[in-house]
């Protein structure tokens, strides 16, 4: 595997501008429906209708094509940067709130059961839509640590793993089914992670 974006348009027939978000669409599609398991490229060709060599000019292989589609499922996260860590917490935990809130995101859970079978594709989906916003989350307790605001002895790792899986935990099913979601229960869960992370001194 390479790269989750489609690889560039050779000289002839102009591409159909529209059809990379059909492709990404019919993807997810079939992924909700069918799994890693179950995934077929000629399915996803009817469902964006498109030509299959036309999913090959653009993804050459399959787990680049389902990996491409995972990505749009994933949260992706950028360092807020304020300056303060109660205010970077609240804008990941919106962004991330947000994502998580999405049925979409139901679906990537779902494949994430299924991807340790398929170890490439599985390191992938790790880099991009795990460790990518773990990093995040990670990156903004360094600078509060900096700024002296983290608590002493605090591991970061471990800190931001919390936060993400904490969160994640709100958006299961059986969450839903218990009318729970991440955005009802915001300024408990704020309020309960600063008090565990920061350092006095902060607070």
């Amino acid at each position: 595997m390479t790269s989750t974006s489609p690889v560039a348009a050779k000289p002839g027939r102009p591409r159909d501008p529209g059809a990379d978000d059909r492709i990404l669409q019919a993807v997810v599609d079939e992924l909700a429906e069918a799994g890693v398991a179950g995934f077929r490229i000629n399915s996803v060709a009817a469902r964006a209708k498109v030509a299959k060599r036309t999913l090959y000019t653009r993804w050459t292989e399959r787990d680049d094509l389902i990996l491409a589609g995972l990505s749009t499922l994933c949260v992706h996260l950028r360092s807020p940067r304020t300056g303060s860590l109660e205010r970077d917490l609240r804008l990941l935990f919106d962004a991330t709130a947000d994502a998580l809130d999405s049925p979409r995101w139901l679906i990537a859970a779902r494949c994430s059961v299924e991807l340790p079978e398929y170890p490439e594709l599985y390191a992938m989906f790790q880099r991009d839509c795990i460790d990518q916003p773990l990093a995040v989350v990670e990156d903004v307790l360094f600078d509060a640590e900096r700024r002296g605001e983290l608590r002493a002895g605090i591991d970061r790792t471990v800190a931001a793993e919390t936060f993400a899986n904490s969160l994640a935990g709100f958006s299961t099913h059986i969450a839903r089914l218990r009318g729970i979601s991440a955005h009802n229960v915001r300024e408990q869960f704020l309020d309960l992670f600063l008090h565990a992370v920061r350092a006095e001194t902060a607070g």
